[in-house]
């Protein structure tokens, strides 16, 4: 049987995963809301670049938010688009295409009809909305600049 020096016995333990902290973990630690980010995180996130995007912002033209956002993005990140509106949302889309900025873009409508279940009989809902928006999703691409 070897013998393990304590020296050697410390850096073990030092490696254990319920003790050690890596620099990366610290940095993810997420602001409370209404917290302003650490220099450190704000560094981190220019860059790599987010993981992901979500916009739901419907008063606001969605072209000129992804034209600003989607630079903040990492490559091959998704993202998604919300608005109530189909046109501003196919324009930002053909926009997208046109910059080759991003791929497998589609343009979907969301809508669940909920039922009334009772015993015997089933029917949908009368008082439901027959409008959910609309969403544009794809994937960040390195374009040709």
């Amino acid at each position: 049987m070897e013998e393990v020096s304590h020296s050697a016995e410390c850096e073990i333990a030092d490696l254990d995963p319920q003790t050690f902290v890596s620099p990366a973990s610290q940095m993810n630690k997420v602001p409370k809301a209404g917290e302003k980010a650490s220099r450190e995180a704000l560094k981190l996130w220019k860059e790599n670049g987010f993981s992901g995007l979500i916009i739901a912002a419907p008063d606001l033209d969605p072209w000129s938010l992804v034209k600003d956002l989607l630079p903040l993005l990492s490559y091959s990140a998704p993202f998604a688009l919300y608005h109530q509106y189909l046109q501003p949302l196919s324009t930002c889309m053909h926009n997208l295409q046109l910059g080759k900025m991003a791929i497998g873009l589609q343009i979907s409508e969301p809508w669940l009809r909920e039922h009334q279940v009772l015993p015997s009989r089933t029917h949908p809902c009368m008082h439901m909305s027959a409008f959910g928006g609309y969403i544009l999703s794809g994937t960040r691409i390195c374009g040709s600049q």
